[in-house]
């Protein structure tokens, strides 16, 4: 929770910084990352994803929380706004992202759709 509580902090700081308006924020089902997948990828040699049982809280290694997410704003101001957050010491993937302007407006309106995940510690969620 508190790292949930802390992205959106983090987000609307940033976003007020470059004078974005977050329109839409939306904490996703939590998946769970189980040990065998987390040592798989990261020694890249996941060939098949297995189906895992992650009832058991000792096979979870971590959580992906997804976050739906929807900026408005000036396109140079969301560039500005994702150098930061990448800079910042938050673990956050942006795993999907469509960036449509605004026909019409001459000030470079964007609208920005996506989702970006965090991590969680599995005793966080028992």
């Amino acid at each position: 929770k508190a790292e949930v509580e802390g992205l959106y902090e983090t987000l609307s700081q940033f976003a007020g910084m470059n004078n974005l308006i977050i329109s839409k924020i939306e904490k996703g089902k939590p998946a769970a990352v189980s040990k065998v997948a987390a040592m798989a990828s990261t020694e890249k040699k996941k060939k098949k994803k297995k189906k895992v049982d992650t009832t058991k809280k000792q096979n979870i290694a971590y959580y992906r929380i997804p976050v739906n997410f929807q900026i408005k704003g000036n396109f140079l101001g969301y560039i500005k706004f994702k150098r930061q957050i990448a800079m910042s010491l938050k673990m956050l993937n942006f795993d999907k992202e469509t960036i449509k302007v605004v026909k019409g407006d001459t000030t470079s309106t964007v609208v920005v759709n996506g989702v970006l995940t965090i991590v969680g510690l599995p005793d966080e969620f028992f």
